[in-house]
């Protein structure tokens, strides 16, 4: 087991290993500090923030900031493990397998979802860091094609989910290798089963999907990797469970060749309401951009069209860089989540997460790479008590950064 700095250990009992769908009363031993975790996402509140203000890094102390320090969250300004609690949530006894991303339900609180990449499997941690944590994996027949390879999930508020996948590979005998694109789910535990029969939709035409978000209805966002482009999928009215008919959907393909992809390192993205901007990690231009989703014009269609649908090219889009990721102590940004008035960001390269004001200054980081090895640092996500949960790849485990206690809020 690790030994973390500045925390306390306590053995608390949770499932390990499960079965597709079930859970198990193995016990495995968590790693805890002071804070207590109740396992509920938060997402922006669609309120409108003000990218352009200044503050030189230090903001009101109720926004989470100690004033002059930096965030409690990231250590107060120190940027060492021992300036904040760290806690193992969950390990490979719980299933993970090379895990890419997590997100919170938005609705159910004590829910936290996780893709993997190495089994095209789906974890749910029922109540993490509680003593009543339960893990149970997902991976049904037909999970090759609909998980294959996932590198993110994000949550819509109508109760669905979508997945990316980082694949250009044949996932099935009846379709080519530039097949791949998102994957619509339900999220309703009695229809979910992470395969064929548990998908509510599926689009097609972005292989080597490396990050994903969701802004409105049944329409996400994707990193296509293939073409290198930010793509819209609206699935618009989704088929129902295990259905074939994709020609409802509309496709919108955005800034070709503008976004650099990395393989094997997830680009993830986030939308936010209040500002009508997309975030993008682009990982291989070492940046933080934003893409204006008003801007832009139809142009050609897409080709190859596999679902029959509106695919076409968008001239024009207009992709901004937020932070040169050389400016902020960044090499290869790839987690990313939006908390109040801060962008978060984790670095795959350096094992780091920064933190950001809305007009693109750094305001505090955490050096995790004592712990997280390179290479590890992917997804990222808030609970709603402020804590940030975080994936490290190479070992197996979801991690969870809290404040210390009496650091002030997160």
């Amino acid at each position: 087991m690790k030994k973390w700095l500045g925390m306390a250990v306590l053995a608390a009992t949770a499932c390990g290993g499960t079965t597709d769908g079930g859970p198990s009363d193995d016990p495995v031993v968590i790693v805890t500090g002071n804070a207590q975790n109740n396992g509920v996402a938060q997402s922006d509140d669609g309120t409108s923030q003000n990218p352009t203000s200044q503050n030189n890094g230090v903001v009101a102390e109720n926004n989470g900031v100690v004033s002059g320090t930096g965030l409690a969250l990231l250590g107060s300004g120190q940027h060492t493990l021992d300036s904040v609690e760290l806690a193992i949530i969950a390990s490979s006894a719980d299933n993970l397998r090379t895990p890419r991303d997590l997100a919170f339900h938005p609705s159910r609180p004590t829910e936290l979802w996780i893709v993997n990449l190495d089994d095209n499997s789906t974890v749910v941690i029922d109540n993490p860091g509680t003593d009543s944590q339960r893990s149970h994996r997902y991976g049904a027949a037909g999970k090759d094609h609909f998980m294959a390879r996932p590198s993110a999930l994000a949550f819509g508020d109508n109760g669905n989910f979508a997945t990316a996948h980082e694949t250009d590979d044949v996932t099935q005998p009846s379709t080519p290798i530039d097949f791949m694109g998102p994957t619509l789910w339900s999220s309703d535990r009695t229809i979910f089963d992470g395969g064929h029969g548990g998908h509510l939709d599926m689009l097609h035409n972005s292989p080597n999907g490396a990050g994903i978000a969701w802004e409105t209805g049944n329409k996400y966002w994707i990193f296509d990797g293939y073409h290198q482009a930010i793509t819209a999928y609206d699935f618009n009215r989704d088929h129902g469970p295990g259905g074939t008919d994709h020609t409802d959907g509309d496709v919108a393909r955005y800034v070709e060749r503008e976004v650099g992809y990395v393989p094997e390192v997830p680009s993830h993205l986030e939308f936010h309401h209040g500002l009508n901007l997309l975030f993008v990690a682009d990982t291989g231009n070492n940046r933080i951009a934003t893409l204006d989703p008003t801007v832009g014009e139809m142009g050609p269609r897409l080709e190859p069209n596999y679902d029959g649908g509106a695919q076409y090219h968008m001239n024009g889009g207009a992709i901004e860089t937020f932070a040169e990721g050389s400016a902020v102590g960044l090499e290869k940004p790839s987690g990313l989540a939006i908390q109040g008035e801060h962008v978060y960001v984790g670095d795959n390269a350096l094992s780091k997460i920064v933190a950001l004001d809305f007009d693109g200054t750094l305001v505090d980081y955490l050096d995790l790479s004592s712990e997280i090895p390179a290479g590890g640092l992917m997804g990222i996500a808030f609970a709603t008590d402020g804590t940030l949960f975080v994936v490290d790849a190479v070992e197996n485990e979801i991690l969870r950064v809290a404040p210390l206690e009496g650091g002030g809020t997160p």
